[in-house]
């Protein structure tokens, strides 16, 4: 049986793959940084006074430049609707300490960037929304901030500066919303903790299906992945649906799953197997390696977007 999970690992960070930055897009100036964001990112970076650390140099900026920065990793954030970044480097004793605040614009946008960085077996953190790290690096969201720490250190461990940083990062950021609202789409009920997603291209190679939520569910062996596609209205939901049905009817025969509503299909492919598909409200919901009571969970499904989903966007 496929590796459900690792196959959407691998789609998702397929963005991530494209390396290389256009020449045209590297040869032009980078977006202006707006003033309050700027200062808004300045304001963040930590006191070196209580910390027990010393500033390495002066801070500096990145915007659509980032790749100067991230060597071929500055598209993803930029697909993510990237503002700007503040890089700084600290010192305390024998420990040297690098600091990046992303402001991607939105927690929407905040959560897809981490959430691509991240993998349900990684251990997690309560600081900020939610964070991870190692003895070398803390990653953490708050808001529309993804920060990122690393340390390293010959003769000591580097966890309690890292901790302290994030700490007054995260202080800094203030009170905010703890997790996106449309992780409440999906119900929680052997639901793979910390497998959400949020991709804004091409889920699943898809680009008609973005924007998108996914994650993974397991019954035992037995893995899935759930795609919630945001449309404007029932509508564009049911065109979706129709796009899924072609494209599953071009490998297979499709067939329809009136148990589910009127427009609501199974089909299989080579590639993602078994699938059904189904439009609930203003959402195309797709279903990957069903569960072994497929109908059940779907049902539980539509029920929780029909609860929740008046309101939420993505």
């Amino acid at each position: 049986m496929r590796n459900i999970v690792l196959y959407l690992l691998l789609i998702l960070a397929s963005p991530a793959l494209l390396l290389a930055q256009e020449e045209a897009g590297q040869d032009t100036a980078p977006a202006v940084i707006p003033a309050a964001a700027k200062a808004k990112l300045v304001y963040l970076l930590p006191d070196p006074s209580v910390l027990g650390a010393a500033r390495m140099g002066e801070q500096k900026f990145y915007s659509s430049d980032l790749y100067r920065y991230t060597d071929g990793g500055a598209d993803v954030y930029l697909d993510y609707g990237l503002v700007a970044m503040v890089h700084q480097e600290y010192k305390s004793s024998s420990t040297d300490c690098t600091l990046d605040i992303y402001n991607m614009g939105t927690p929407a946008n905040a959560f897809g960037i981490y959430a691509a960085e991240s993998s349900p077996d990684y251990h997690f953190l309560p600081i900020g929304a939610e964070g991870y790290g190692t003895n070398e690096i803390l990653n953490f969201l708050q808001d529309e901030f993804y920060v990122k720490l690393s340390a390293f250190s010959d003769t000591e461990k580097t966890a309690p500066l890292l901790e302290r940083l994030a700490a007054e990062v995260s202080r800094r950021i203030g009170a905010s919303a703890p997790m996106p609202q449309f992780l409440s789409l999906f119900p929680p009920q052997h639901l793979v903790s910390h497998s959400c997603k949020y991709v804004k291209k091409a889920p699943l190679g898809h680009e008609f299906l973005a924007p998108a939520i996914l994650a993974s569910y397991a019954w035992g062996e037995k893995q899935t992945v759930l795609v919630i596609s945001k449309s404007p209205d029932p509508a564009g939901a049911v065109a979706k649906v129709e796009k899924l049905r072609e494209y599953f009817g071009r490998s297979s025969g499709v067939t329809p799953q009136a148990e589910l509503g009127p427009s609501a299909f199974s089909g299989s492919n080579h590639l993602e197997g078994e699938a059904v598909f189904l439009a609930a409200g203003s959402y195309a919901v797709l279903c990957l390696n069903p569960p072994p009571d497929a109908e059940s969970f779907l049902k539980a499904v539509k029920a929780r977007i029909e609860e929740t989903g008046a309101g939420i966007s993505f």
